[in-house]
């Protein structure tokens, strides 16, 4: 029996942030786009890669990303 059901292809998230202290321009915050994708589609897919886009977009240490990605994650998984 075949069930028919909505599939997740690709997701994108969008990001963003004060500016870091030293930026040239204070006022103008800072905005990462992570695209979610995958060659069969995220559902079909046993995994995803992730897509970075940003002009400029600062982090402490490392563990900001994976922050970000099990956030990413966590989301995908609901569905």
């Amino acid at each position: 029996m075949f069930e028919e059901r909505v599939v997740l292809e690709r997701a994108t998230f969008k990001f963003t942030q004060e500016s870091n202290c030293i930026s040239s321009n204070s006022d103008e915050d800072e905005t990462l786009t992570i695209d979610i994708e995958s060659s069969l589609g995220i559902d079909r897919d046993e995994g995803c890669f992730f897509v970075l886009k940003t002009k400029k977009w600062s982090v402490d240490n490392e563990q900001e990303f994976k922050l970000l990605f099990d956030r990413i994650k966590k989301i995908i998984k609901q569905t």
